[in-house]
């Protein structure tokens, strides 16, 4: 089956950074390195909503030291420096999502299951239900 995308969990006022803010860079502590170049990044809103509210199209994904993480993304993560800091505190390397184009759901589309904490794949089925609902 094809990986069409991958989703996180983000709680609602980090996801709020990407709607009004701009932010397009998500970092995580697990690595679903399987998806590519163009495939999509799916937020999913782990307060709130509980839901499927937007994508958007990944430019790249890396594990990266955190320090190079600040001094490359530093006014482009959707968490702050500080955040940050106490996110990766004791970590070598954490999980790197850089994305464009984000656009953001008329209606937030409900997952059969909740998006656990280390993230998942979405597959082509999925895929195309959110497609299919995200206009409402």
């Amino acid at each position: 089956m094809e990986i069409k995308g991958v989703s996180h969990p983000i709680p609602t006022e980090y996801a709020e950074r990407i709607y009004n803010n701009g932010k397009t860079v998500f970092v995580s502590k697990s690595h679903l390195g399987k998806v590519e170049k163009w495939d999509k990044f799916i937020i999913y809103e782990s307060h709130g909503a509980k839901a499927y509210t937007g994508w958007a199209d990944i430019v790249s994904i890396q594990k990266m030291k955190p320090s190079a993480i600040t001094r490359k993304y530093k006014n482009q993560l959707i968490i702050t420096a500080e955040e940050l800091k106490e996110y990766t505190k004791n970590r070598t390397e954490m999980n790197v999502i850089e994305f464009e184009n984000f656009q953001k759901f008329k209606k937030p589309v409900v997952p059969k299951r909740f998006v656990v904490l280390r993230g998942k794949y979405i597959y082509e089925e999925e895929f195309k239900m959110i497609d299919k609902n995200k206009d409402g």
